[in-house]
């Protein structure tokens, strides 16, 4: 107990005082630094999320706040990494050396307002990073359970984009693109756009 221990026995010596008050600084530091620099856990995201994706029950995840989108599927986070939405490709806007192709500025706008500095749980497929280092990742707002990604391409701001290894919701994605296709959403509604973009495979 308290009472009976090496602290207060310390606390309550004027000599050895100033060196209690020292280590218990130094633990709540100590604890402050483990809580800061912790990460959720495998099972840590909303349960919705599982149920509606069966196929990340048990993968990775990490909970962060999105600080700066760059474009419609690329963004960077509170720590300082950039994330680029996997199996998705939205209209280009900031590519060096290339003009801003139809639709790209809505696409851009679009992720801007929904994912600016909101937290997000961020989870990977196979491959973990693109030849950039940016993180390759499955994104989902936190409090609900429909993938970004996913949203992305339903609401035609973006076409799917299949590269290996990193194909777990490719049926997903091509579903979605076929309905907003259909429904002539977003880049579709336009069909020279519709004629350039497409499924891109690598």
């Amino acid at each position: 107990m308290w009472k009976d221990g090496i602290m207060h026995k310390l606390y309550f010596n004027p000599r050895t005082r100033h060196l209690a008050v020292r280590l218990l600084l130094i633990c709540a530091f100590v604890l402050l630094l483990g809580a800061c620099g912790s990460k959720p856990a495998a099972d840590a995201a909303d349960p919705a999320i599982y149920k509606a994706y069966p196929d990340l029950q048990g993968r990775p995840v990490t909970l962060t706040e999105v600080k700066r989108v760059v474009d419609g599927d690329t963004f960077e986070t509170s720590a300082g990494e950039k994330v680029r939405l996997i199996g998705v490709n939205t209209p280009e806007t900031v590519k060096p050396g290339s003009p801003i192709q139809p639709y790209g500025k809505q696409a851009s706008a679009f992720t801007k307002g929904r994912l600016t500095g909101k937290s997000v749980y961020l989870f990977a497929d196979t491959g973990d990073k693109d030849k950039y280092g940016r993180l390759l990742r499955y994104v989902f707002i936190q409090g609900e359970s429909v993938m970004f990604n996913e949203t992305l391409v339903r609401e035609g701001y973006a076409n799917t984009m299949t590269i290996q290894p990193n194909v777990m919701f490719q049926d997903l994605f091509l579903d979605a693109e076929k309905e907003a296709r259909k429904a002539k959403r977003g880049l579709w509604g336009d069909p020279a756009q519709a004629k350039e973009s497409g499924t891109k495979k690598k």
